[in-house]
């Protein structure tokens, strides 16, 4: 996949940022944030319009939820909950999921009915993305970086980069 590099020349981003994350308390702590990334899908539109997950440490998941009926009734799917996470990310880093009763707040109708501004990206931007997260060999997180440098490119498209 990563063709070699002529002496000189700079190193790809993909390749700097996975090697210097590997196994790095930030690197483990990005991997643990894709929950946040999973979620509705994993458990479903319903069941997410009244959680939120809340704090991911040591695989111990805690959720606000938003009523003790709906707590109640998700202790019984904790089990199912955690192995569609888990699915989702594509790892079990779900080891257990603890509920907690709170309120849900939804952001302000004006947030929700603005979205932000996307511009297309050109073939060359698009190539030159490809580029640099083919470097990454954990393909979790060129996947990760490759949608966060097209989300700044299509919200910032007077960025420079060079051949892009």
């Amino acid at each position: 996949m990563a063709g070699k590099r002529r002496k000189g020349s700079p190193e790809a981003i993909g390749r700097l940022i996975s090697v210097g994350l590997e196994g790095s308390a930030l690197g483990t702590r990005l991997k643990e944030l894709e929950v946040w990334r999973v979620w509705k899908q994993a458990v479903g539109a319903a069941i997410a319009a009244r959680t939120r997950p809340l704090r991911l440490s040591g695989g111990r998941l805690t959720v606000l939820v938003s009523g003790a009926p709906w707590m109640q009734q998700l202790n019984f799917l904790k089990e199912e909950l955690r192995d569609k996470l888990n699915r989702s990310l594509g790892s079990d880093r779900v080891t257990e999921i603890i509920f907690k009763a709170g309120r849900i707040h939804e952001p302000p109708e004006e947030e929700q009915a603005v979205a932000p501004l996307l511009h297309p990206l050109s073939p060359a931007r698009q190539r030159r993305i490809e580029q640099q997260v083919n470097e990454l060999d954990d393909p979790e997180l060129a996947s990760l970086l490759k949608r966060l440098m097209e989300l700044h490119y299509q919200r910032r498209p007077d960025t420079f980069t060079p051949d892009a």
